[in-house]
């Protein structure tokens, strides 16, 4: 893999978003034609998809990586995961355990004739019906704790859904617009003037301004991180227009927004499955990687709750997650039923 420079965060969000989309044995031939066609626009296509592979070989160890397909509706064999109400409901790596299959490492001299043949048998099927779109009406994502999936909206927009999280899409002609109904979404948006892109909010509107941000809306606030671009943040009282490199804060019940600048390197880290602290106290992280796992984290010491952490934690896999933690810092865990508690090693 070269070490360009040239891959901006933009092309990564799009090389992790072709990573889960064709690890689904049964992706289209319309995906397959796609993905060649991004990966020869640009040399920095092929080094940011490897790049991607790699992470994900060395933050899973080894372990077998889930499909992207695994998706919670009672459907089994090759039928598309969709319940009656309209929402597609992904399954987190725990209760997928039984389904996971291992991803085959491809060579990329290998995705040019393997597309080709696909692109190719498109012409077999071009008077069916096999290939249909979904209608224009709402559709609802939706992740289980501990889930995580990377969604390619018909425009191209990329979006990919932290654990625990909803969101709702609703397209047509004149506009694209999607409501965070909870959790976090990261949003790498396909330029299109004649439609803007509007992200809903906890009665906030995000309107993208050719960018890619980050939305979390959580029980005490909202919060949209910029990696790319600009976004425009509007509530009741005022706009804030926030730009690449910058974070803006907006309490739950108040107008009032406070923008701080953030490394975006530290932005959405768990698409890669992990998250990256710098002198962060115990007392702040704990609630945070609760958000990952079934089985809830309580500090059963004062004096561990002030400890300050600076680290990278693995948030696929919570005992390496605790290992590494009591590897790092004078703490020790214990289960107790459904529940882990933190305490001083001594």
């Amino acid at each position: 893999m070269n070490d360009r420079g040239d891959i901006t965060e933009n092309i990564m969000a799009q090389a992790r978003s072709w990573y889960v989309r064709l690890a689904d044995e049964q992706a289209s031939v319309d995906a397959w034609e796609s993905f060649t066609l991004w990966l020869e626009s640009d040399p920095a296509h092929v080094d940011a998809y490897d790049r991607v592979e790699l992470t994900l070989a060395e933050i899973m160890d080894g372990a077998e990586i889930m499909d992207g397909a695994d998706i919670v509706g009672g459907n089994t064999g090759n039928e598309t995961a969709q319940s009656d109400d309209n929402v597609l409901q992904f399954m987190p790596k725990e209760q997928a355990a039984n389904t996971k299959r291992t991803k085959p490492a491809i060579p990329f001299a290998r995705f040019a004739g393997i597309a080709a043949i696909l692109i190719a048998a498109v012409t077999l099927f071009a008077t069916t019906d096999i290939f249909r779109s979904q209608s224009s009406e709402t559709q609802i994502y939706a992740t289980y704790i501990g889930g995580h999936e990377d969604i390619v909206l018909k425009d191209g927009t990329h979006i990919s859904l932290n654990t625990n999280s909803q969101i709702s899409v609703a397209m047509n002609k004149t506009s694209r617009t999607v409501t965070l109904n909870k959790g976090e979404a990261y949003f790498d948006i396909a330029s299109d003037k004649k439609r803007p892109f509007i992200v809903l909010a906890q009665g906030t509107t995000i309107t993208d301004i050719g960018t890619s941000f980050s939305v979390y809306a959580y029980d005490e606030g909202l919060t949209v991180s910029v990696t790319q671009g600009i976004v425009d943040i509007q509530n009741t009282a005022r706009t804030t227009r926030l730009r690449k490199g910058q974070q803006a804060v907006q309490k739950r019940g108040e107008d009032k927004i406070t923008v701080n600048a953030i490394d975006i390197a530290h932005i959405s880290t768990w698409r890669d499955g992990v998250l990256i602290y710098e002198d962060a106290k115990l007392s702040t992280i704990i609630p945070e990687l609760n958000r990952y796992f079934e089985k809830p984290i309580l500090i059963s010491d004062p004096k561990v709750a002030n400890l300050a952490f600076s680290g990278v934690l693995n948030i696929n896999d919570q005992n390496t997650m605790l290992k590494s933690m009591e590897a790092l810092l004078p703490v020790k865990s214990r289960l107790e039923g459904e529940r882990i508690f933190l305490s001083d090693k001594n």
